[in-house]
């Protein structure tokens, strides 16, 4: 059944959350970055995000949007301006979330000195805020937000979005910065129009549509690019797989879930191990720093490197960190292709420590988070309900439009080529339905302070409580109210035929 969406009756509006009239001062400068676009695409500049400290400036690049690739692989982010004139934010880049929202309360962030590194939006500055009354709790995998939808111009890359429904948050918890979300409507039902919706509308894309390149650790740059595919940053074809429907979805949820056929590992020698044939549906979240997989897939993972120490408390495993400069890779399988993960992009660095990039999980909700996705380059196409992949590179750009119809996505094979392969030896040994448990604990005290994402939304409570905005433009406030309780009223339907 489809959750029923209830007005918030009289929740209060905490005092720790933002001051919106008086923003705290940021050290954090930006150089003037060149930003162009294409025809049907959007491209913007990149920056580097290290944790917790502000970001190393780098050049700028492509409607790629800034991601800002962590080299502890904590969070990717996006840098956008809200209001007019424009004021820059950073996002957190989420695919397993549809709602874009920003100021976080930094009292009550995971990591507050983090967040207070960064700008907040003040909306009293800008002349195109258009405030509702409809407000929003979100509550992720891992922390939660009240919201306040505001109408705004948002700016990213070289293109202004008019008139888009973002969220500003009353007060958050656990979170140190806003979301860009990119997921689709999680139950199915676009609650008002998220941010591709609306460049389709406006015809900055033609395709509900956009393309991820994270990029590996030790790589500054990411891309980002909204309607465009960029041929000199993958190898070989992309690989057209389809979208789970809502219906098999492991929990109901409509996310990019595609089918995993297979996992493996090949080694430093050239053996290569692969379990037998599997059917895991598996989401693709760029909100999540590390991978999900069902428990026997994780141990069998951990078991294949010598000396793991098992963290009974998190679930971590830790290794010696030498492994990550060996070459070897874990692999996953999509029906014909594959994707290796490089030792080095697939193991976590974070404070002197090295962890094998996979969690269990035990939610019922497998996922391919940043661990994953720094070796794939992949094409997330909405308007289709396909994801293409392709093994990532880097071999200067050459950026395509995605157009409109079933083929939007161009088949175009990517320029970059395969490095020389290696003498290999192979075999379907990898047994990933054996259960292992550790063969050593690990007792030292792990790293703190450390933030691992947001990970996917779970679920939302539409209302009119209090506001922190005082509504503006009434008929435009009125006209989201009953947005939402169409969506209310199409979920209630959804919901007693399913």
């Amino acid at each position: 059944m489809i959750p029923l969406r209830f007005l918030l009756s009289a929740a209060p509006v905490l005092a720790s959350a933002h001051d919106f009239s008086a923003p705290p001062d940021s050290s954090r400068q930006q150089n003037p970055s060149l930003v162009t676009r294409g025809e049907g695409f959007i491209r913007s500049p990149l920056n580097v995000l290290p944790n917790p400290a502000p970001p190393k400036l780098i050049r700028g690049r492509q409607n790629e949007v800034t991601i800002e690739n962590q080299f502890t692989g904590t969070r990717y982010g996006v840098d956008i301006e809200v209001g007019t004139p424009g004021q820059k934010l950073t996002l957190i880049l989420d695919t397993g979330s549809p709602d874009t929202w920003v100021n976080p309360t930094c009292d009550t962030a995971n990591v507050p000195d983090d967040c207070r590194s960064f700008p907040v939006y003040d909306w009293s500055k800008s002349s195109s805020l258009n405030a509702t009354r409809v407000t929003d709790i979100l509550v992720y995998g891992k922390g939660n937000a009240t919201i306040q939808y505001v109408r705004e111009s948002v700016k990213i890359g070289g293109a202004t979005v008019r008139n888009q429904v973002i969220g500003v948050a009353l007060e958050s918890h656990d979170i140190p910065l806003g979301i860009l979300g990119l997921s689709p409507p999680i139950r199915g039902v676009n609650e008002y129009p998220y941010i591709l919706d609306t460049m389709k509308d406006q015809k900055l894309i033609n395709s509900r549509a956009f393309s991820m390149d994270l990029r590996t650790v030790n790589s500054p740059e990411g891309a980002l690019i909204f309607g465009g595919v960029d041929t000199g940053k993958y190898i070989g074809s992309l690989a057209k797989l389809p979208m789970l429907p809502q219906n098999q979805t492991p929990r109901g949820a409509d996310r990019y879930y595609v089918t995993m056929s297979g996992v493996g590992l090949t080694y430093p020698d050239g053996l290569v191990e692969r379990s037998q044939e599997l059917e895991v549906p598996v989401f693709l979240d760029s909100g999540g720093t590390l991978s999900r997989l069902p428990r026997r897939i994780y141990q069998a993972f951990a078991s294949s490197f010598a000396d793991t120490q098992y963290d009974p408390s998190t679930g971590f495993y830790f290794l010696d960190c030498n492994v990550a400069d060996l070459e070897g890779s874990i692999d996953f399988y999509f029906g014909d292709k594959v994707i290796n993960v490089p030792f080095n992009d697939f193991i976590w660095h974070v404070q002197g420590y090295c962890v094998l990039g996979v969690l269990p999980d035990d939610d019922g909700e497998p996922v391919l988070g940043d661990t994953f996705l720094r070796a794939a380059y992949v094409v997330f196409d909405q308007d289709n309900r396909n994801l293409h992949l392709a093994q990532a590179a880097n071999c200067g750009s050459n950026i395509i439009a995605i157009s409109t119809g079933p083929d939007a996505v161009p088949s175009a094979t990517g320029r970059c080529t395969a490095p020389p392969p290696r003498p290999t030896s192979g075999n379907n040994n990898l047994d990933v339905t054996a259960e292992r448990g550790p063969t050593a604990t690990f007792t030292g005290v792990g790293p703190t302070g450390i933030d691992i994402g947001p990970g996917p939304v779970a679920t939302r409570v539409s209302g009119t409580g209090p506001l922190g905005i005082n509504p503006t433009g009434q008929s435009k406030a009125y006209s989201l109210k009953i947005d939402v309780w169409k969506a209310v009223v199409g979920a209630l339907v959804v919901g007693l035929i399913m």
